[in-house]
């Protein structure tokens, strides 16, 4: 019976997997019969430099929900992680290097941004893992926190005027694949082998399936929180390190209206809950909000509502997924 009920959890996933994928192509297909300029090579790399932010964050936003979590406070720990990096490289690195140093401001900012991110998961594992503090409560309180924080340092206001090689990180390629895509790829590769090929992944899922069976089975819950809200916090500070790169400037308020709410809908498409996540999906759905998005973009460009109708599309998309897993698992139950 055990194998019988994993066979079929598989087949659900690759269900969905499928589902994305054709969802994916048909996109593909009508916007370029309908919009000419949508798969020119300038139109598919400026998709690979955009989608790389949300597509981590909702990695970041993925794994906390696999335990029951979540994780409110990615965007702020993206935001809090630039702003920090920038102070630093604006104000203590021109006081130890002379002169533009690229290999040492890229290096600084990404060291102080990812040792920003990591604390910021120290915090959130500590109080939801050890204090025993519910997720959502704790992630909207560390949210308020970190952007609190980066208003004081800031002012208010953006920095900027940072080394121009901090650019080379967003607009920089390799092959002549956009870094920030090949970044997000690296992201994805490292959650996925993380998720399913090591005994961190195991715990997490079991965790998220049943955290009582799970402290039966030895695994200590506490350490798991910890870990996945570390990861999450450390893929929040590369996606803001994506941000600061592309704009050459650190806010406390990029992305604050949208990140959130589409990091929400994109693992609801993906189809993670409590136990069950596929990163494969994640990097789909990501892809697929994407193209909807410049598709859009590209067809009603000059025409006033345009923006109302890629919202649109993006709310038919999750009522039809919600829809498709509903009879899905209602089949899987007759079964």
């Amino acid at each position: 019976m055990k194998i019988h009920s994993r066979v079929l959890r598989k087949i659900q996933i690759d269900r969905q997997t499928i589902l994305l994928v054709a969802i994916l192509i048909f996109l593909i297909v009508i916007f370029g019969i309908f919009e000419e300029k949508f798969l020119k090579s300038s139109s598919v790399a400026s998709m690979a430099v955009q989608l790389p932010e949300i597509g981590i964050l909702s990695l970041a936003m993925m794994v906390p929900v696999m335990i029951g979590g979540i994780n409110l406070s990615i965007n702020a720990t993206a935001n809090i992680s630039a702003v920090l990096a920038g102070f630093f490289i604006m104000k203590v690195v021109p006081v130890i290097v002379s002169g533009s140093n690229p290999t040492f401001y890229i290096g600084a900012t990404i060291l102080i941004a990812i040792t920003t991110g990591l604390l910021a998961g120290v915090v959130n594992g500590f109080l939801v893992g050890y204090v025993g503090a519910p997720p959502i409560l704790v992630t909207l309180g560390t949210m308020g926190l970190f952007t609190g924080l980066a208003v004081g340092l800031t002012g208010g206001s953006s920095l900027t005027g940072f080394d121009a090689s901090i650019g080379l990180i967003a607009n920089g390629k390799v092959l002549g694949i956009p870094i920030p895509f090949l970044v997000f790829v690296g992201v994805t590769a490292v959650t996925y082998l993380l998720l399913n090929h090591t005994t961190f992944g195991f715990k997490t899922r079991m965790m998220g399936t049943n955290p009582v069976a799970s402290i039966f089975s030895g695994i200590h819950n506490q350490e798991i929180i910890m870990k996945d809200f570390i990861f999450s916090g450390i893929c929040s500070s590369i996606a803001g390190i994506l941000v600061m790169s592309r704009t050459l400037s650190a806010s406390y308020e990029y992305g604050s209206s949208t990140y959130i709410m589409l990091t929400l809908l994109i693992y609801v498409l993906a189809g993670v809950m409590s136990g069950v996540g596929n990163v494969l999906n994640i990097f789909i759905t990501v892809l697929i909000l994407q193209v909807i998005s410049t598709g859009f973009h590209m067809m009603l460009l000059g025409t006033r509502g345009s923006s109302f109708f890629k919202d649109f599309i993006w709310g038919l998309l999750l009522i039809f997924i919600l829809i498709v897993n509903y009879l899905s698992q209602k089949n899987r139950l007759k079964e």
